[in-house]
């Protein structure tokens, strides 16, 4: 096994957020196979919202000539202060609408200061290749932990919703909502905001419905995990979720169709309130879509990635 570092670049984010999930787990993963990698922050996050056991570097770490750094396309101030150091630099892009602005072509790395990218999406690799006209990307698959985010052995009759990213669509959507359809007018929404990936589970596991506020994504884990829990979906695909977005797992509408996002929670509630085959029919629809994002294909790319890159 090489000796040399993995070393994925964080922030102490005071908020949640899928992608950092992402590479706690990669470098999880990295160190059970024997790998020495680890995840470098500049200063201790004030709340643990991932419990993790990755290993940490926090402030200095020491660069050594032969570490790797993988850098998120949305740290720019990363991709500036390491740009000019001898060490192997790679970009790891969990979505494209953040990626700092660069000229076309190869040229494109040395710009961003980087020796290559890795992609998480399909639409992350096609974005790439079509406006900077980088090939050969290398994909790293996101996945959906189903020991933690799974149906909990009671449902409730709620909708949960996760407004961070488009708070007034949520609020909007919710006063709508119980105007356009009375008969639902008793049904609890239960907001998910600035909470553990545990608390996160526990309410989605709970949770009958969810409505997906996805904006701008490249993928989208939020509804992904309402899957796993069971949970019925309906709103927005967030364009990212076109990978996994069909009419038989969810119901769903373009960013910005608020009505659509209205018509189709109702829709999901008449399944639920009706229960039978189409209820069963969309649960074995979501159950198949979470299987294409399970943690044994994310280890298997990334494990065939790290060999390939270190020459093990």
């Amino acid at each position: 096994m090489s000796d040399r570092r993995i070393i994925y670049v964080l922030e102490p984010f005071d908020a949640p957020f899928g992608g950092v999930a992402i590479i706690y787990r990669h470098v999880e993963l990295l160190v059970a196979r024997g790998y020495s990698a680890f995840v470098h922050l500049p200063e201790q996050p004030s709340v643990d919202f991932y419990a993790s056991r990755a290993p940490l570097l926090v402030g200095g770490f020491g660069l050594r000539s032969n570490d790797i750094l993988v850098i998120p396309e949305i740290l720019g101030w990363a991709l500036r202060q390491f740009k000019s150091l001898p060490v192997r630099r790679l970009m790891f892009c969990q979505n494209h609408n953040h990626l700092p602005a660069g000229v076309a072509g190869p040229a494109v790395l040395a710009e961003w200061g980087v020796d290559g990218v890795i992609a998480s999406s399909e639409i992350v690799r096609a974005h790439l290749q079509a406006v900077y006209g980088l090939q050969n990307i290398p994909l790293l698959p996101c996945a959906i932990d189903t020991s933690r985010f799974a149906p909990a052995r009671s449902k409730q009759r709620q909708i949960a919703f996760m407004p961070r990213k488009l708070p007034h669509d949520a609020a909007f959507i919710q006063a709508e909502f119980k105007r356009s359809h009375p008969r639902y007018a008793d049904v609890p929404w239960v907001a998910i905001d600035g909470v553990t990936q545990t608390e996160a589970a526990r309410v989605l596991g709970e949770s009958a419905v969810f409505l997906s506020l996805s904006n701008r994504e490249s993928l989208g884990l939020p509804p992904l995990e309402a899957m796993a829990c069971e949970c019925l979906v309906a709103g927005y695909h967030g364009e990212g979720g076109r990978e996994f977005a069909t009419s038989q797992n969810g119901w769903w509408a373009a960013s910005g169709d608020s009505r659509a996002c209205i018509d189709a929670l109702a829709a999901a509630l008449d399944v639920l309130e009706r229960d039978g085959e189409p209820l069963a029919a969309r649960r074995l629809a979501m159950a198949e879509t979470v299987a294409r994002y399970s943690e044994r294909r994310m280890e298997a790319e990334l494990l065939a990635f790290w060999q390939a890159e270190l020459g093990v």
